[in-house]
């Protein structure tokens, strides 16, 4: 009785060991899964980010719907059978010749139009490159008005020539498809009113105020990306990372190359924590890297490097161009290349940059009230994971203020401008890294004025702006406890 007390008890012991091993396998396999599947977020943002900014999406969209739209016609002319009696007001009437002539005439009008529709947009994407630069394309590719406009009449076209296909010269009046003709007919004027709504949109677009605005927005969404500073000023302070990267750790090669356009730092970090490793990014989204290039350390240095290259390379999406997705700085640089440009010899529009310098103004003081990525990104057990290179507000500043300062220094108009826009700014920082940044380019503006100026008269108000300006930055009040109240050093 004794052994065979024993005997049970064991059994229940390996069964008890074999089904928290199958738990904890299954435990791992589902986190390996959930793993994968949030790695591809960023993945599907970037690809998205291009699609999005395609001529393509829409009017290949259009197209499948053009095709369904036919058969679908046809097949309710077959479903109504032939006309007894004559055809209603609406209805085509005529034989097959009498349709078939009409269906020409209309699929050549549409395409003639189409032609017109797009040789006006390539000549409204060339004179968007050479006014507003090239990168800014990316914003008139994925207007709506433009894509929803090309696909009109791609789905006109392949439904006119599907009908068309289906009536022979042969056919008497009863028999002919009248409900697809007379559909046919109103996508052509549908067409038409879509061609007079695109050459009304596209020279609204084409005004500088509107492409500026156009631009803006896409700061606006990577400046709401960000967590609000409210929310992270009670948030713990990550521990800094005890490693000794230079000398204890692996460098792994990037995979390919181009701009770094998104980075999956917290599956990153995951992904870390299950192997117990520590990966350093000498780079950040926006950077440009070479396949090859060892800029990610992996501590400690026993790993085998292809392993780590193949698991992280997961996390990194590299493209042609850079988006922003995850970088704050690239939004700001669209913005910062229209007044560029518009102050360059060649152009000479300086309204056109105090138009750029007020949405740049909106977007810094919205960035003043949102908190910056930290440096460290930790597991869930708050143990550092991943160490990256992360944006700044004085970062931002620079990328808003240095290129518009140094392409208008002869105007004092910009200066003066953009002293009055750190003004106003300076009622919505936060903190002290804010406010030095918003000084130290106060202080660039002016001795800039002074050297460039040339009339007395302009010196004097580039220095009173710059005086009204540093009262503003001196009265402000930082908001966050961990930065102390001083007085902006003048």
């Amino acid at each position: 009785m004794l052994e065979r007390g024993v005997f049970c008890a064991r059994r229940r012991m390996l069964a008890v060991v074999l089904c928290h091993s199958s738990s904890q396998t299954v435990a791992r396999s589902r986190a390996q899964l959930d793993l994968e599947m949030s790695g591809t977020q960023n993945h599907l943002r970037a690809k998205w980010d291009a699609v999005r900014t395609g001529l393509w999406l829409l009017p290949s969209g259009m197209f499948a719907l053009g095709v369904l739209l036919a058969i679908a016609m046809l097949n309710v002319d077959k479903v109504a059978g032939p006309q007894d009696g004559p055809p209603s007001w609406w209805l085509s009437g005529g034989d097959g010749q009498d349709v078939s002539n009409l269906l020409s005439t209309l699929l050549t009008s549409v395409i003639a139009m189409a032609s017109i529709v797009f040789s006006v947009t390539v000549v409204a994407l060339s004179l968007a490159a050479n006014s507003y630069g090239p990168r800014l394309i990316r914003t008139f590719r994925s207007a709506t008005s433009t894509q929803v406009t090309l696909g009109i009449f791609v789905m006109t076209i392949v439904y006119l020539l599907i009908v068309l296909s289906s009536v022979s010269h042969r056919m008497e009046s009863q028999t002919v498809p009248h409900i697809s003709v007379a559909v046919g007919s109103l996508f052509s004027l549908g067409a038409v009113l879509g061609l007079l709504a695109f050459i009304q949109g596209l020279s609204r677009l084409m005004v500088a105020d509107e492409v500026v605005r156009r631009v803006r927005k896409e700061l606006d969404d990577a400046v709401e990306s960000l967590t609000p500073l409210n929310q992270s000023e009670h948030a713990p302070i990550p521990p800094g990372v005890e490693r000794d990267f230079e000398t204890d750790a692996v460098r792994v090669q990037l995979p390919r190359e181009g701009y770094v356009q998104a980075v999956e730092f917290e599956d990153l970090a995951r992904w870390a924590a299950e192997h117990d490793l520590t990966v350093k990014l000498n780079f950040r989204p926006g950077d440009f890297v070479v396949e090859g290039d060892r800029k990610v350390l992996v501590y400690p240095a026993s790993i085998e490097p292809d392993w780590a290259r193949r698991e992280i390379e997961r996390f990194i999406v590299s493209g042609q161009e850079r988006t922003p997705t995850q970088d704050l700085e690239y939004a700001i640089r669209l913005l910062v290349e229209v007044a560029v440009r518009a102050l360059s010899p060649g152009i000479n529009d300086p309204f056109t940059a105090l138009a750029v310098i007020d949405r740049l103004r909106g977007g810094l003081s919205r960035l003043a009230n949102r908190s910056m990525p930290t440096p460290i990104v930790c597991d869930a057990g708050g143990e550092p994971r991943v160490v990256r290179r992360v944006p700044t507000y004085a970062g931002a500043a620079d990328m808003a203020f240095n290129q518009i300062r140094q392409a208008g220094c002869q105007k004092p108009a910009v200066l003066t401008h953009m002293l009055e826009a750190i003004g106003e700014i300076a009622e919505h920082i936060r903190t002290q890294e804010q406010r030095d940044a918003l000084v130290r380019h106060a202080r660039l503006i002016l001795e800039t004025g002074r050297r460039e100026t040339c009339q007395r008269a302009d010196i004097h108000d580039i220095e009173r702006r710059f005086r009204k300006a540093a009262q503003a930055l001196s009265e402000a009040p930082l908001a966050r406890s961990g930065s102390p109240r001083q007085d902006a050093p003048m």
